[in-house]
């Protein structure tokens, strides 16, 4: 058994390959875009993964430390998420980054969060030719005593968005995996599912709207290097975790920008 966010790697250790998913494009620096479907609660309860569309985009570590690379990586998450959502004029969205803004391996989500340009507050987003964003970082119960979903579902009650967008860290079996891969779902998430939290989970059957989630494996759980099946929830991470997660979210950032507002953001930023 492996422990691992990433459905690829989930249906790639099993004898489902090219059934339920399958390598759907190649690109450069290493592009491979997997494709997986969900669809009946076995297949659910047999890779511990709730029922819906999976889309991992995975590209080679040269998206550190080359600008080139970044760029084409942003184009194609660009073109995954469009095809999750069909944004229309009008569109109100809510961008949740879950995590804990203090520890650096969990904090994509807030760090992204705080790169994009929230519009819900201006009374004419149209006059400015903006899109209708509005964000939140909830933080972990940990530190603020009140559950990520009591909090996602009171700000939705407020905005009222259409879609809510959910950027989240993850956990992967290989190490080459974290901080390269980048996971798209319509099925939703649980905050703390990578490390074993059994929280409510973010999804539209829960929260009433359309939920995309994206989330970047950053750990790597230690019972994928332990036959103990008693071994304490303990994750990894690399000691380059502080790069990976800020190159990650400078991406991530920018192209939820671009998906929202269009290129026209960047004349307020």
């Amino acid at each position: 058994m492996i422990f691992s966010d990433l459905i690829d790697e989930l249906v790639q250790e099993s004898a489902d390959e090219g059934v339920l998913g399958s390598v759907t494009k190649k690109g450069s620096f290493g592009l491979k875009i997997f494709e997986a479907n969900i669809n009946t609660p076995l297949l659910s309860k047999k890779f511990g993964k709730a029922m819906g569309r999976y889309v991992t985009v995975n590209i080679s570590p040269t998206i550190h430390f080359y600008h080139k690379a970044r760029v084409y990586l942003q184009k194609q998450l660009a073109l995954v998420l469009d095809s999750f959502c069909d944004k229309k004029k009008g569109t109100t969205f809510l961008v949740v980054g879950l995590g804990n803004a203090f520890v650096v391996s969990d904090s994509i989500g807030s760090q992204v969060v705080k790169n994009l340009f929230a519009t819900h507050n201006i009374i004419s987003v149209d006059d400015f030719e903006l899109g209708d964003m509005a964000c939140l970082i909830p933080g972990v119960s940990g530190i603020n005593g009140i559950y990520t979903f009591d909090l996602v579902k009171s700000a939705i009650n407020i905005v009222q968005p259409n879609v809510v967008i959910v950027i989240d860290a993850l956990t992967a079996k290989n190490y080459h995996r974290l901080g390269n891969s980048f996971q798209f779902s319509n099925a939703g998430i649980t905050p703390g599912g990578g490390v074993g939290n059994k929280n409510t989970p973010l999804c539209k059957r829960t929260l009433g709207v359309e939920v995309i989630s994206i989330g970047v494996p950053m750990m790597i759980n230690a019972r994928n290097f332990s036959q103990l099946e008693e071994l304490p929830n303990i994750v990894l991470t690399p000691k380059e975790i502080d790069i990976f997660t800020a190159t990650c979210a400078k991406i991530l950032s920018k192209v939820i920008n671009t998906f929202v507002h269009g290129d026209n953001y960047k004349n307020f930023m």
